[in-house]
């Protein structure tokens, strides 16, 4: 008898949960209430079958319907999209596009009228010049390319070569001192390591006893110990030797810190004169979505990315850091098949002091259209990266 009672109480509150939950819905997976079951939607505290018209089916959530591919929604229909002469169905599967080498002009595709030495541009819809020739009006006109010169990056213009470096439409060598060489850039010249820059002409650098040159290599720097004195390294004093080292003991630390913590970032990169590192990392992100006059699905929405961006440089000049951060968003609506995705990037720039450190805030927005009532958007991801590094 006590086993009959133990096991009716472990059936009832089975028994009572069952009565609260309508018919055509299951246990919710987060543990608590109901969910309808697909093709229901909740109304009050029932679930109501959904009505799906003809040349529709129930879209992915399963608690409405979505027209099939090749229609578009008005009202509480399905109306089939009429596709012109030379398109298809977009990529939304609710409207058309032009095909390739055709553009829209009102309801109709018109030909792209190719010019000579052009190629129908990456969009499908226009054209682009041939390396070699740049857009001038209607046409392609040819990149006159002076002697030692090449075609540039773009393919529609041109630039110097290495050792050389543009005077009018012209390119004239580089007239390259003793003691110096061709600089990174290619169009002029640096100094050797050892030597500094002097009117049109390499010095040498007079480095004193107790000192080495410096990590710019066209200066110099007093050994450990030592501090400068005019043109001179002199003796530190015992208070100072210790002090010097505290406080090299101290950014040791800091440094141990900020990598526990993984302040050291999601990309890093190198100063390649100073070797100093220089690392960039997002902190936080945010997204604010603006609901539409309806109330029923989102028009937009407003992201805000933050980041920190640091260095180790230990020098006394700064270093100039361009960051570029790009936000990846994930989005679906009642009228989209699958989720669908969307991205923006921004530029940035800091002037980082000695173990400096700053941070920003870049904010973005992602617009919809209408007929695609968005009802869910997520960051699905966000990241920045060192995009160059200038020492000045």
């Amino acid at each position: 008898m006590k086993f009959i009672f133990a096991l009716l109480l472990l059936i009832a509150p089975c028994a009572l949960f069952a009565a609260d939950t309508p018919p055509n819905s299951d246990p919710s997976i987060f543990g608590t209430g109901w969910d309808c079951e697909r093709g229901y939607y909740k109304s009050g505290q029932n679930c109501v079958k959904v009505v799906v018209p003809e040349n529709a089916s129930i879209e992915g959530y399963g608690s409405g319907w979505a027209c099939n591919r090749g229609y578009y929604k008005s009202g509480q229909n399905c109306v089939k999209v009429v596709v012109p002469e030379n398109a298809s169905i977009d990529g939304y599967g609710s409207g058309w596009a032009c095909d390739r080498g055709y553009y829209k002009s009102g309801q109709n595709c018109v030909k792209v009228v190719v010019p000579e030495n052009a190629s129908i541009d990456g969009y499908g819809s226009g054209w682009a010049c041939n390396r070699g020739y740049y857009k001038s009006n209607q046409g392609c006109a040819k990149v006159q390319v002076p002697e030692n010169a090449s075609i540039d990056v773009y393919g529609s213009g041109w630039a110097c070569n290495r050792g050389y470096y543009k005077f009018s439409q012209n390119c004239v060598k580089v007239v390259v001192p003793e003691n110096a060489s061709i600089d990174v850039y290619g169009s002029g010249w640096a100094c050797n390591r050892g030597y500094y820059k002097s009117g049109k002409n390499c010095a040498k650098v007079v480095v004193p006893e107790n000192a080495s040159i410096d990590v710019y290599g066209s200066g110099w720097a007093c050994n450990n110990g030592f501090k400068k004195s005019g043109t001179s390294c002199v003796l530190m004093a015992p208070q100072e030797i210790h002090k010097q080292k505290e406080l090299e003991k101290a950014f040791a630390a800091e440094i141990q810190r900020r990598r526990a913590q993984g302040v050291s970032g999601d990309d890093c990169e190198t100063e390649y004169k100073t070797n100093a590192e220089v690392c960039v990392e997002v902190s936080s992100g945010d997204l604010d979505c603006n609901e539409s006059y309806e109330g029923n699905y989102y028009r937009d929405c407003d992201a805000t990315l933050r980041y920190e961006v640091s260095t180790d440089y230990s020098g006394g000049a700064y270093v100039d850091v361009e960051v570029e951060c790009v936000i990846e968003i994930e989005y679906k609506g009642r009228e989209t098949y699958s989720t669908q995705s969307d991205s923006a990037s921004q530029d940035e720039s800091h002037s980082l002091y000695a173990h400096g450190s700053d941070s920003e805030t870049m904010s973005f927005n992602f617009s919809f259209s209408s007929y695609k009532e968005i009802t869910s958007v997520k960051i699905s991801s966000a990241q920045c990266e060192i995009d160059s590094i200038d020492m000045y």
